[in-house]
């Protein structure tokens, strides 16, 4: 089981509401993360979407979709957003979490992921593009005490040190890691 947290708060130089809303590449920079969620979500039985935000955001497209909000504070840190979801998500679940800025990412990326890292058994997963290693991210359910004691901007990546081997890898096109409307991603992504 596994509940996606897709990341839409957090200090402006990141998630302003102004770059969150706005229109850039013909759509919203939360729309495609939206989209490739509710894909894997229609993929994959079981798989729960969580959006954690700030009050009065993303209200409707929220419900458009079919998503579950999570309210957070405006202005506060990133591990207050990873806090936040990985508290309100299923006990048993891992935790998988999405920032919304990574645009590149599309549906059938997400779905692969999500399913290899099912199917490997493993610990950790984590999107990764040579030697670059990036989000999306995944937790198994008894990292629930590292993901609540993270501060300030962490985003959880210091638990993958030292679990190099528990860790499920999935090689995406380098445009899938970018922030931003970079690149459209592209749905070869493998497993290893």
């Amino acid at each position: 089981m596994i509940d996606l947290i897709l990341l839409a708060a957090g200090p402006a130089r990141r998630f302003g509401q102004e770059q969150l809303l706005g229109d850039a590449g013909g759509a919203p920079l939360y729309r495609r993360a939206f989209e490739a969620a509710r894909q894997a979500a229609d993929a994959m039985m079981g798989l729960r979407v969580l959006v954690v935000t700030a009050k009065g955001v993303l209200d409707a497209p929220i419900r458009e979709f079919g998503f579950n909000k999570v309210v957070v504070p405006e202005n506060r840190p990133l591990s207050a957003s990873v806090a936040a979801g990985a508290r309100a998500a299923r006990s048993g679940a891992s935790r998988c979490f999405l920032p919304c800025d990574h645009a590149g990412f599309n549906g059938e990326l997400l779905t692969g992921f999500l399913q290899g890292y099912i199917l490997s058994g493993r610990t950790l997963g984590r999107a990764r593009c040579g030697g670059q290693e990036g989000q999306p991210t995944v937790f198994a359910p008894f990292l629930l005490p590292g993901l609540l004691a993270l501060e300030g901007e962490a985003d959880g990546s210091a638990l993958f040190q030292g679990r190099e081997n528990l860790t499920f890898y999935y090689d995406v096109p380098a445009e899938a890691l970018r922030e931003g409307f970079a690149g459209q991603g592209e749905a070869s992504g493998e497993d290893h």
